[in-house]
C-alpha cells in the first residue's frame, strides 16, 4: 500500500509508548524514511498518522525497529474493548502483586529471619506478575532510554547490591519498586480506557461485516444503519443524532441520504450502501478527530524537548546523589536514596499531560456535535473578544417562512407560482399544497406572475407592503415571506460580550434580525471581500459562519467556527465545525476549547510542580532539617500516582463539560470559560 504525492493521511496502531520520550523517538523513526512529508503520534490512542510516498509495510517495520509494536489500524471500538478486558484483568493481577510485596516487605524490615530466602522469592514471584515492567526496561536499553531505563538502573543498581552483601540486603527495593510501577501502569492503563470510550462509542458505529458498495440492506424498526447509504423504498422517522449531535428524528424516503450510526424510528427501508467501514460519515468525523488528536501545540512541542534530556540529566544527579552521601551516610544509604531520585523521576505525567487531556476533549466534543481540528482552536478561544455571526443559515434557519392576511390570498398565491421555480414560489407552495387550477400564466421577470383563475385576472408580485395579492389590479391582501431566526439564537447571543451581524442580505432585512436578536452592530450589503476586510479589522476574533461567501473571513479569523449547514468549503476553512443543529452548540464550543485548554495547563502544571518539588526531596534536600530521607517504595508509588492524577484531571473534562452543557439547556447561564 503507498499514499501518493503525500497528499493522504495514513494511519497505524503504535503499541508499547509510554512517555514524551517514546512520542519522539517513534517519529524520529518514520521521519527518517525517504518520503515521509509529516508525521503526528498519537500518545493517547496509540496511533500514528503520516503522509508521504512511502510503503506502510516500511513504515511499520520502522517503528518495530525502534523498539515499538506497530500492526494495520483495527476497528478502534474493538480494539478499546479488547483493551478494556485487558486492563481489568491486569489491575486484579497487580493489585495481588502490590498487596504480596507490602506483606513481604513489612516482613524483611521488621522480623527475623531468613531474609535471603525470603527476600528472593518474594523479588521472583512480583517479577513474575510484572515483567512487562523489565521488559519495558530492557527495551529501552537498546533502543533509547525513557522512564522505565530509570526504574530498570534502579533494580539492576538494588539487586546487584543485595546479592554482593546479603547480610544487608535491600531485597525490598528490588521488588516494591516493581510492584508499585505495575500498578501503575495497571491503573493508568485502565484510566485512559475510560478516558477514550466517547471516541469508542463513535468507532463501534461503523460496519465491520462483509457489506460492499451497492449491496441492497433491509432496516427494521429500532435497528442501525450500518452503512452509509441511499433510501431505495419505503419511508421512516431516522434518529441520526450520532453524526448531526440532533437528536430529533428526520423524515427520509426514497432518494435521501442515511448514515451509519442511524437508527430507524419506525417503519422500515430498504437502502443502497454508498460507503462501507473506512468511508462513511463516521469514519470522516473518526479521521478529523483523530487528526487534531495527532496535532502538537507549540507548548507539547516544548514538553517533548524537555523530554528527550529529562532522562540523561535525572541519571547525572542519581550518580551526583550518590558520590555526595556516600562518604556521609555510607553505600547502602546512598545508594537507596540514588534509587529513589531515579524512579520518582520517571517523566510519565509529563508525556500525558496533553494528550490525554486533548483526547477526551475531541472525542466528547465529537459526540456532542463539535469537532475541534486543531490546537489552534484551543490557542485562540480564550482570548476571543468579538464574535462575527453571518445571518442566512447562521442566525437564521435558511428556509423561508410564508405569512398570509388569509388562506383564500395564500391559495390564489400558490395557484399562480405552481407555474415558477423560484424559491418565494417554493416556499408558498410548501406552505399551501393545495391550490387551484390557473391559466394563461405569464411571469414577469424582477416582478411577479399574472395568470387567470376561473376565469379571473389575478397578478402576485412586489408591492409597497411586500408581496401583493390583486385581482384586476385591486388588492386583496398581501403575503410575507421571511428567514426565520433560529429558536435558541436569543439565547445563544446571550453568552457573548461582542457581537457583530455580517451579512450580504439587504439593509431592511438585515435590520429586521438585528432588532429581533438585539444585535447593535448589524452590516448589510456585505460582500466576501468586506466580511474579510471587517475581521482583519479586529483582534482576538471568532467568525461563525456556513457559506462560500465566508469562508475567506473564517480562514483569516483568530477561530473560525461552521455551523452544521456549512458548505464543504466553509469547513475546509474553519477550526471548529459544527454537526448539531443550533447556535447553542457555538457556545458550547467555545466552553470545550477552553474547558480543554485549561485541563491541559492543569495537568502540565501538575506533572512540572511534581518533578520540581519531587526530586530536590528525593536526593536529600530535607535530611538535615527534618531528618527525612525517602525510601525507593515511596518514590515509586508518588511517581504513579502523578500519572494517575493527571489521567483522573482529564477525565473530570468530560464530565464538567456536559454538567455545563446541561445546565446552559435549563436555562443557566454558564459562560465559555
Amino acid at each position: 500500500m503507498f499514499l501518493p504525492g503525500g497528499s493522504t493521511m495514513a494511519t497505524i496502531d503504535v503499541n508499547g509508548m509510554t512517555c514524551a520520550v517514546c512520542v519522539s523517538r517513534v517519529e524520529s523513526a518514520i521521519l527518517e524514511l525517504d518520503g515521509i512529508n509529516s508525521v503526528a503520534v498519537n500518545l493517547a490512542r496509540g496511533s500514528a498518522s503520516f503522509s508521504g510516498d512511502v510503503n506502510v509495510e516500511k513504515v511499520i517495520r520502522a517503528v518495530k525497529e525502534s523498539g515499538y509494536t506497530a500492526s494495520e489500524p483495527v476497528n478502534y471500538f474493538q480494539k478499546w474493548n479488547s483493551d478494556k478486558e485487558k486492563s481489568r484483568r491486569n489491575v486484579v493481577i497487580s493489585s495481588i502483586s502490590l498487596v504480596y510485596a507490602l506483606i513481604s516487605m513489612y516482613y524483611l524490615m521488621n522480623f527475623e529471619g531468613n531474609h535471603t530466602v525470603i527476600g528472593f522469592a518474594s523479588m521472583c514471584i512480583i517479577l513474575a506478575l510484572n515483567w512487562s515492567v523489565l521488559h519495558k526496561g530492557f527495551r529501552s536499553i537498546r533502543y533509547g532510554v525513557n522512564m522505565y531505563t530509570l526504574v530498570l538502573l534502579a533494580f539492576i543498581c538494588a539487586l546487584s547490591w543485595s546479592i554482593l552483601n546479603l547480610d544487608q540486603a535491600m531485597w525490598e527495593a528490588t521488588f516494591i519498586v516493581i510492584a508499585f510501577v505495575g500498578f501503575g501502569d495497571s491503573l493508568e492503563s485502565l484510566a485512559k480506557n475510560s478516558a477514550t470510550s466517547s471516541f469508542a462509542e463513535l468507532s463501534s458505529m461503523v460496519s465491520i461485516g462483509d457489506i460492499a458498495i451497492g449491496d441492497e440492506l433491509s432496516i427494521s424498526a429500532g435497528m442501525i444503519i450500518p452503512v452509509d447509504g441511499t433510501v431505495l423504498s419505503g419511508k421512516t422517522d431516522v434518529e441520526q443524532s450520532v453524526v448531526t449531535g440532533e437528536i430529533m428524528p428526520v423524515s427520509v424516503t426514497a432518494g435521501d441520504a442515511v448514515w451509519a450510526g442511524s437508527t430507524v424510528v419506525d417503519g422500515s427501508i430498504v437502502i443502497k450502501a454508498e460507503a462501507t467501514s473506512g468511508a462513511s460519515k463516521i469514519d470522516e468525523v473518526i479521521r478529523l478527530v483523530d487528526k487534531s488528536q495527532s496535532e502538537k501545540a507549540r507548548i507539547e512541542r516544548t514538553v517533548d524537548k524537555i523530554a528527550r534530556i529529562f532522562v540523561p540529566v535525572v541519571i547525572f544527579l542519581a550518580l551526583s546523589t550518590f558520590f555526595y552521601w556516600r562518604p556521609i551516610l555510607g553505600f547502602e544509604a546512598a545508594l537507596k536514596i540514588a534509587i529513589t531520585v531515579m524512579v520518582i523521576a520517571c517523566p510519565c505525567a509529563m508525556g500525558l499531560a496533553t494528550p490525554i487531556a486533548l483526547f477526551v476533549g475531541t472525542s466528547v466534543g465529537a459526540k456532542n456535535g463539535i469537532l475541534m481540528k486543531g490546537h489552534r482552536a484551543l490557542e485562540a478561544a480564550s482570548k476571543i473578544k468579538v464574535v462575527v455571526f453571518d445571518k442566512t443559515g447562521t442566525l437564521t434557519t435558511g428556509k423561508l417562512e410564508v405569512i398570509a392576511d388569509s388562506e383564500e390570498c395564500l391559495k390564489i398565491a400558490a395557484s399562480l407560482e405552481n407555474h415558477t421555480s423560484h424559491p418565494i414560489a417554493t416556499a408558498i407552495l410548501k406552505s399551501c399544497p393545495v391550490f387551484y387550477e390557473a391559466e394563461e400564466v405569464t411571469t414577469i421577470p424582477g416582478w411577479g406572475v399574472r395568470g387567470k383563475i376561473h376565469g379571473k385576472s389575478y397578478s402576485v408580485g412586489k408591492g409597497e407592503t411586500g408581496i401583493e395579492v390583486k385581482m384586476d389590479d385591486e388588492l386583496i391582501g398581501s403575503i410575507e415571506v421571511k428567514d426565520t431566526t433560529r429558536d435558541d439564537a436569543s439565547e445563544a447571543l446571550s453568552h457573548f460580550d461582542s457581537v457583530i451581524l455580517s451579512s450580504g442580505d439587504n439593509d431592511a432585512e438585515v435590520q429586521r434580525v438585528a432588532s429581533e436578536l438585539g444585535i447593535k452592530d448589524a452590516r448589510s450589503n456585505q460582500s466576501p471581500e468586506d466580511k474579510l476586510a471587517l475581521i482583519q479589522s479586529l483582534s482576538n476574533v471568532a467568525m461563525v459562519g456556513d457559506g462560500i461567501n465566508d469562508s475567506a473571513a473564517l480562514a483569516a479569523s483568530d477561530l473560525g467556527i461552521a455551523v452544521s449547514s456549512a458548505t464543504g468549503i466553509a469547513d475546509i476553512s474553519s477550526d471548529i465545525v459544527l454537526t448539531r443543529d443550533g447556535l447553542m452548540t457555538t457556545v458550547d464550543a467555545l466552553d470545550l476549547a477552553n474547558r480543554t485548554r485549561n485541563n491541559i495547563r492543569q495537568n502540565l502544571l501538575w506533572a512540572f510542580a511534581y518533578n520540581t518539588l519531587a526530586i530536590p526531596i528525593a536526593m536529600g534536600a530535607l535530611y538535615y532539617s527534618h531528618d527525612l530521607i525517602l525510601p525507593p517504595w515511596f518514590a515509586a508509588a508518588a511517581m504513579s500516582l502523578s500519572s494517575i492524577c493527571v489521567i483522573l484531571n482529564s477525565i473530570r473534562l468530560r464530565w464538567s463539560f456536559e454538567r455545563a452543557m446541561i445546565r446552559r439547556r435549563h436555562g443557566s447561564r454558564v459562560t465559555p470559560r
